[in-house]
């Protein structure tokens, strides 16, 4: 009797063990799939280093920050392990540690979204650090370990290259200025010129610039008639920084300026005067002599007001200048 007893209780012992076993695995597998669904963030690649060791990616959700271990998933695989160094203004800078796959590595390009896990990644079926990994995972005691020479060769600077004066690579401005141009009578005169220009930076501090502007001179080159001039100009230029979170730039280029006055050198038969030739032949002359094609130099004051937006000033032989500008 008591022999069976113990039997009986022994088999209700290992089943109630095993299915209790069964319905934590099962309840664990689910909690872990919803985890997944619901707790993985977006983001996207925005930036690769040559050395494919640091990307820049964006931070859109603030799910992670400076110090942080995460794990780049791609296709619902573990792609790579990295830390993150920096994060300014929704987007980190972050540092590759450890690569899962090869193939799903070798796919990081600039557009490329990824889901971030934060911290942990063994819930996701991550292999389990082995002692080689543990110990350099130790190496991480302070802040600055991060940005040390063991573990960050590459610069890790949201901003690509440290050595830019201005960060990045366009800027457009639109201005209102004074241009020399001719009176009636042949002498110099300077008009109000509305003119609009591009920025590239194209190598560290080094920029080319492109702009073009237009205005109206009226009563030129005889009363009544309005001469229309057209000035492209292209500039090379060098950034200085200065102080105030201003920046001086240097430049040198070429300018072209067109005039077109339909009107110029034409007999109206529907008037009552009769121009000699001599007479429509200065006007032609007047309108030439406006036209120019010049090395030109001089230099532009950018001062910061707000991140993004700058108040400008040229002063050159071509142009003086006031206007804003817009950096992306």
């Amino acid at each position: 009797m008591m022999r069976n007893l113990l039997i009986l209780l022994t088999f209700i012992f290992f089943t109630h063990n095993s299915f209790s076993q069964s319905i934590v695995d099962e309840f664990n597998e689910d909690s872990e799939s919803n985890r997944l669904a619901s707790e993985l963030v977006t983001e996207k690649i925005s930036r690769v280093s040559n050395s494919k060791r640091t990307y820049i990616i964006t931070n859109e959700n603030q799910s992670f920050y400076k110090g942080d271990f995460i794990t780049l998933v791609l296709a619902n695989k573990l792609a790579a392990r990295a830390i993150v160094a920096k994060n300014i203004n929704n987007l980190a800078g972050i540092k590759i540690i450890k690569i899962y796959s090869l193939d799903l590595f070798k796919s990081f390009t600039p557009g490329v979204e990824v889901q971030i896990i934060r911290g942990d990644d063994s819930f996701f079926g991550a292999k389990k650090l082995t002692e080689e990994d543990k110990e350099e995972a130790n190496l991480l005691k302070e802040e600055e370990d991060l940005f040390n020479g063991t573990l960050l060769e590459d610069d890790l600077s949201l901003d690509e290259n440290s050595n830019r004066n201005i960060k990045t690579d366009n800027i457009i401005s639109l201005n209102v200025g004074l241009i020399s141009g001719l009176n009636n009578d042949g002498s110099s005169q300077n008009y109000t010129h509305l003119n609009g220009m591009w920025m590239y930076q194209f190598e560290d501090n080094i920029w080319a610039e492109i702009g073009y502007g237009q205005n109206i001179i009226n009563d030129y080159p005889s009363p009544g008639f309005d001469t229309t001039m057209s000035n492209l100009f292209v500039r090379a230029k060098y950034t200085i920084s200065a102080p105030l979170y201003s920046y001086v730039q240097p430049y040198v280029g070429f300018q072209m300026i067109s005039a077109s006055s339909p009107q110029a050198g034409v007999d109206d038969p529907t008037d009552d005067i009769t121009p000699t030739q001599a007479e429509l032949d200065n006007e032609i002359l007047l309108v030439e002599n406006l036209k120019k094609r010049q090395v030109i130099f001089g230099i532009t004051v950018l001062k910061r007001l707000v991140p993004g937006w700058f108040i400008r000033a040229d002063l050159g032989s071509d142009i003086m200048n006031l206007g804003f500008s817009l950096e992306f």
